[in-house]
């Protein structure tokens, strides 16, 4: 079959999970993610909401380890756009994930202190994660994404569960285990008869690991806004 547009969930990734200009990144060499629904959204959806929604994956990916892929491999494979209606036009996809990633990586926070992921000190929905001054600390740790509060756009939605629907967009609460994340397609795709394609996604890590605010000299001083996070991969999207 051949390859088609490659804008059509270029965007999967390319968000702010924190945007706070205080915030570090740095490299992780461990990134794993769980993708839990991936669906398209009709011409008459917005950042805040889903409409005429159809599922291109529903189920429970696994860990994807995006972090040790060869470069320009995919990650995954998920998505069949075969689902989508003929002569429909999709402006919009949406993401439904876990917050809780796994991560293995450093970061330096507002006051320049390399914090390194540490194995004893794993983040929650409703608190950063701690880390380790040390470089010999370093292994893997659940690290969270998308802050708690009000200010992550309203692209983005807290879900305290995946059969929650009381998520309010623009907000993401203490409980909420789980995120929805919507973005307007670059270019408007409308599906064609005899050319049904699929999804690849390949991810990179360089700055995949986030410290944001001044976590103290031994990277152990955390709160809701304060300490390390999963920070956004780049990704390269192929769909054929």
């Amino acid at each position: 079959m051949k390859k088609i547009k490659t804008y059509l969930i270029s965007f999967l990734f390319v968000f702010m999970f924190y945007g706070n200009s205080f915030a570090g990144t740095g490299a992780a060499s461990e990134y794993k993610i769980i993708i839990y629904k991936i669906e398209l959204c009709d011409s008459s959806s917005t950042a805040s909401a889903c409409n005429g929604a159809v599922t291109l994956y529903d189920g429970n990916s696994g860990s994807i380890d995006i972090a040790n892929t060869t470069a320009g491999a995919a990650a995954a494979s998920l998505g069949n756009v075969s689902s989508a209606k003929f002569g429909t036009s999709y402006t919009y996809m949406q993401i439904t994930m876990g917050r809780a990633f796994t991560v293995k990586g450093s970061a330096a926070d507002s006051s320049s202190t390399t914090c390194y992921t540490n194995d004893g000190e794993s983040g929650s929905a409703s608190t950063l994660s701690k880390g380790s001054a040390s470089s010999s600390d370093l292994d893997s740790t659940t690290l969270y994404a998308a802050m708690v509060g009000t200010s992550v756009g309203d692209n983005l939605t807290g879900l305290s569960s995946l059969t929650d629907t009381s998520g309010v967009a623009g907000t993401i609460e203490s409980a909420d285990e789980y995120f929805m994340y919507r973005q307007e397609l670059a270019s408007t795709f409308k599906m064609e008869p005899g050319d049904i394609p699929t999804v690849e996604v390949a991810f990179g890590t360089s700055a995949a690991v986030g410290a944001i605010g001044d976590m103290g000299a031994a990277c152990n001083t955390v709160s809701a806004s304060v300490g390390m996070y999963a920070a956004e991969p780049d990704v390269t999207v192929t769909i054929k």
